[in-house]
């Protein structure tokens, strides 16, 4: 060959190189855009569903502060501010969406035990057996709290060294509340109101009340013949809220605590914790 055709031969090659390469070039430009208008729109829909949860929380805060004026003496999830919130799951056009609400006060605040009495104490240890427990675990339990004045969450006794299968074991019916609160009689389980009385027959008389009547009171209770029992009540300021909500592809789970607050006639509901779980899928090209 020529040199004049090997030269001819080189610039060839260069000319297919440099194709080559504007080539791979603009196939990994519109890969990237195709990225980023679909991480854009991710982030869009995420946005939405983010704004759908909180738009959801507030509707809850709201009716649970109007129910502070409106019904302030009884706490249960068939009045009207809670039929008013409470969604089960739908269709939206922007996806599925749901709102559930949960007492905490219908469980037994473990953090009672901060403070030393005999009736708290004896009632721990009763519950202790019922959940196929050892008793003294109730005494162990009360040592820990009166040396740290108490816990944010019921696992936390894990890091004291109450063993994790006690504390699954209670976690159905005992909980740790941020603020002083009493069981609500219109919201406690059937098993937990039995420890409560020490008497089945008349925890079932009083579910059959709460069936019948859609709420127990005090006076309810006289005309049945029971009496309330100890570390009881009737009404409940600290609730758990979870909203589902979907946008596009995005799905988002906004788990939030309130607290209702009565200070000197200030009266609000605060968001204590507020925690977002969310389930995006990922890009096409990744």
């Amino acid at each position: 060959m020529t040199s004049r055709h090997a030269e001819g031969g080189v610039v060839l090659v260069n000319v297919l190189v440099v194709l080559a390469i504007a080539g791979g070039l603009l196939v990994l430009l519109i890969a990237n855009e195709d990225a980023a208008v679909d991480r854009v729109s991710r982030s869009a829909d995420a946005s939405i569903a983010e704004q759908i949860a909180l738009g959801a929380e507030a509707s809850v805060i709201d009716a649970l502060r109007r129910d502070m004026d409106e019904a302030p003496d009884v706490d249960h999830l068939n009045e009207p501010w809670a039929q008013r919130v409470v969604q089960e799951a739908v269709e939206l056009p922007t996806g599925t969406f749901s709102v559930s609400v949960a007492d905490l006060q219908a469980k037994y605040d473990i953090n009672q035990l901060a403070v030393l009495t005999a009736g708290s104490q004896d009632f721990a240890r009763r519950l202790m057996i019922a959940l196929d427990q050892p008793a003294d675990l109730a005494d162990q339990i009360g040592r820990i709290l009166r040396a740290i004045g108490g816990v944010k969450q019921l696992d936390d006794l894990a890091a004291f060294g109450i063993p994790q299968a006690a504390l699954d074991a209670m976690a159905p019916y005992v909980t740790a509340l941020p603020i002083e609160g009493t069981i609500n009689l219109n919201t406690v389980t059937p098993s937990l109101l039995a420890v409560m009385l020490q008497n089945d027959a008349h925890a079932q008389q009083i579910v059959r009340i709460r069936e019948g009547q859609g709420e127990v009171t005090i006076a309810a209770l006289r005309d049945a013949g029971i009496l309330r029992p100890q570390n009881s009540g009737f009404t409940s300021d600290v609730y758990a809220v979870t909203v589902l909500a979907e946008a596009g592809r995005a799905k988002s789970a906004l788990q939030t605590v309130l607290v209702r607050r009565d200070d000197l006639g200030r009266k609000s509901v605060d968001v204590l914790e507020r925690r977002y779980l969310y389930d995006t899928p990922k890009p096409h090209s990744e």
